[in-house]
């Protein structure tokens, strides 16, 4: 399940508010940043070597890795340990069926499939390599995604200087005494590296290695899923999956869990 990134479209917000706060202190506005040729050469151009360096299926993901970029899972590592450690006490006691319904009320689908081919009597030396696939097809896209994001993100500069030579050269073509064509031929040559520098370093970068750090982090919580599976196919104990699974969360997320853990102590206590 997923849930909306709240941070990335306040970063991209905050960025247009700082190129516009910067931009409309000058006496010439907005409109002096304004050139669609320049914009058509920098985008178009960069976005023609896209076309050239990927193929057809590459570029079909670009609109669902955007989504991926605007989300995030809901499922957290801290929320694992402590499902993991439920059913596994379930498990030992009432054996693996016992927690047919349980699964069908997990949301993370992976976790869900997994814990599914459990119960079928599937031997877990399969289960590890039907689940791994599935981490690699995915891993496969979405790197795949990232890499179209910032290949883009590194042809948008280039194609801005490209578009400063053609200023240059028809700023030169034009003669040093006309001053309409010096004044227009020079405000190409920085305009189109001003829109390639803003769409590499704004957009299109932020967005590859946002996808990147997304995608890394949901094949660790997969790993996870995959150590917590595997733990309930040998019946291990709560402890031992505790243990294990505790292994994956970073620090503040074992300050978290053991912070739950005593909460969820002194109500059981107050209960009894």
């Amino acid at each position: 399940m997923k849930k909306s990134d709240i941070l990335t479209p306040i970063g991209f917000l905050f960025v247009l508010a700082v190129l516009f706060f910067g931009i409309a202190q000058d006496k010439a506005g907005v409109g002096a940043f304004i050139d669609m040729p320049s914009f058509v050469i920098t985008v178009g151009g960069s976005f023609a070597a896209v076309l050239i360096t990927f193929s057809l299926d590459d570029l079909k993901q670009i609109p669902g890795s955007m989504k991926v970029a605007m989300q995030i899972n809901r499922t957290n590592k801290v929320d694992l340990v402590s499902q993991f450690k439920e059913l596994s006490r379930k498990v030992r006691k009432d054996g693996l069926l016992s927690i047919e319904d349980n699964v069908e009320e997990i949301e993370n689908e992976f976790m869900k499939n997994g814990l599914e081919l459990v119960i079928d009597g599937i031997d877990m030396e399969s289960i590890e390599e039907i689940l791994e696939n599935q981490i690699n097809i995915f891993e496969s896209k979405y790197e795949n995604s990232s890499k179209v994001y910032k290949l883009w993100g590194s042809f948008a500069p280039a194609m801005g200087m490209v578009g400063t030579l053609i200023g240059l050269i028809q700023m030169l073509a034009g003669g040093l005494n006309d001053a309409a064509a010096i004044s227009s031929g020079m405000a190409k040559a920085l305009i189109t590296t001003f829109y390639g520098t803003i769409l590499a370093n704004t957009i299109l970068n932020p967005i590859g290695y946002n996808i990147q750090t997304k995608c890394e982090k949901e094949v660790q919580l997969m790993e996870m899923i995959i150590c917590g599976i595997g733990s309930i196919q040998n019946g291990e104990s709560s402890r031992i999956i505790e243990e294990k699974l505790l292994t994956y969360l970073s620090d503040s997320e074992k300050k978290n869990y053991f912070k739950r853990d005593v909460d969820d102590s002194e109500v059981d206590g107050d209960v009894a």
